[in-house]
């Protein structure tokens, strides 16, 4: 009779396996990166992890399933002190304001996202979860702010808000895909994408 494995242990040896895989994926790269890589480096046989993940991709999956969740509440929770349409989309600006720069590990974790993106195009199934999770987590939020300034007149009515949104994170994904550039003036950059976007915006 197999023995009966608690579910403690199972999520304890499940956030090994992701912990393991998101060093992988940080000091290869999504696509170089290997599921034996993952082995090695978790210390768990191939056997173990496959039970678990039938894939590096479905790892990846869950690794940002949980990130944007975790973000996602985050800020739904951090918007909720302000009063305004207008402070909310300041705030989240100003999220990605770097201060003295971005850290290695931060540097690292945007590199493989957009390598898991260019890796998705070519693959429909994992590019439709990605669209779905992006209009889920992001467009929505921001699309959501956006009708409420329209709602209490801080906003222009005539503006479309989910190509605002849309815009949005275009803006916000040129800024973070440059922090690959040394010297790189990003919080500069920002704030002039957030000055335009704001006055776009207000009436």
């Amino acid at each position: 009779m197999a023995p009966i494995v608690s579910e403690d242990h199972k999520e304890k040896k499940k956030r090994e396996i992701l912990e393991s895989a998101h060093a992988c994926f940080a000091k290869k790269g999504f696509q170089v990166a290997t599921m034996n890589d993952i082995v090695e480096h978790s210390g768990m046989s191939k056997g173990a992890i496959y039970n678990y993940f039938n894939s590096k991709d479905e790892i990846y999956l869950e690794l940002m399933r949980e990130s944007t969740e975790q973000t996602y509440n985050s800020l739904k929770e951090s918007i909720l002190i302000f009063n305004s349409a207008l402070e909310k989309i300041i705030f989240l600006f100003d999220l990605y304001d770097k201060g003295d720069g971005i850290n290695i590990e931060d540097l690292s974790k945007t590199i493989v996202h957009y390598e898991f993106r260019l890796y998705s195009f070519r693959h429909e199934e994992l590019n439709n979860k990605l669209n779905q999770r992006k209009q889920k987590y992001f467009l929505e939020f921001i699309e959501d702010i956006i009708k409420e300034g329209q709602y209490s007149g801080e906003f222009k009515s005539d503006l479309n808000p989910k190509l605002m949104a849309d815009l949005f994170w275009s803006l916000i994904d040129g800024v973070t895909s440059q922090f690959v550039y040394k010297g790189y003036p990003q919080n500069e950059v920002l704030n002039e994408m957030k000055n335009m976007f704001i006055n776009r915006l207000k009436v």
